[in-house]
């Protein structure tokens, strides 16, 4: 099932005001979109959904710009809301609603065995090598003699806040600076 992806309807001037006319308009769009793809869908029918640019215009047969006209006026030009249409290249004839019906199935057709195109990729510079007679390059902290600074930063030369202590006690043995009579029985 197809639909025209009808984006921009502007309601006719009415009894309401702007905002609400473009309410109603969005609104039953949308309703009818909504419960026909569900209805689909239950009965296993795909819905989507077409450019409807000049559908109306063009010839099924064709692809040519067409000429809608009311019954009993000349075919020429283009008479908006008119019901015939005629083609003047191949000469098709007929409704003007039908024939843009068989444009927009003609489009999901289209698209639908269209290959997907992929971007091309870019060409990549070429870019000179350098030759490595050393093998694995050694990173700056690894190629000095001293130990490296982040050790330095994290170990300050006092024993402030934030720092590790000087000496390391075993797990068991408890903190010399809490005294012994606050310190539990169990250790």
């Amino acid at each position: 099932m197809v639909f025209e992806h009808l984006c921009d309807l502007k309601p006719a001037r009415g009894k309401y005001s702007r905002r609400g006319n473009s309410k109603r308009a969005f609104w039953m769009k949308g309703r009818i979109f909504k419960y026909a793809k569900y209805k689909a869908w239950d009965q296993r029918i795909i819905t989507s959904r077409v450019n409807p640019r000049n559908t109306s215009r063009e010839c099924a047969r064709c692809h040519s710009l067409v000429a809608r006209y009311q019954e009993g006026q000349p075919a020429e030009g283009y008479t908006e809301g008119a019901p015939l249409v005629l083609c003047h290249q191949c000469g098709m004839q007929g409704h003007a609603d039908r024939n843009a019906s068989l444009v927009i199935g003609q489009r999901l057709v289209d698209r639908s065995q269209k290959p997907l195109q992929e971007k091309p990729s870019t060409p990549l510079p070429r870019v000179e090598r350098v030759e490595k007679s050393t093998g694995v390059l050694l990173s700056q902290e690894v190629k000095r003699k001293e130990e490296p600074s982040s050790l330095r930063a994290r170990h300050g030369g006092r024993n402030e806040h934030g720092t590790a202590q000087g000496r390391r006690r075993r797990m068991g043995t408890p903190p010399p600076s809490i005294p012994r009579q606050l310190r539990l029985p169990l250790e």
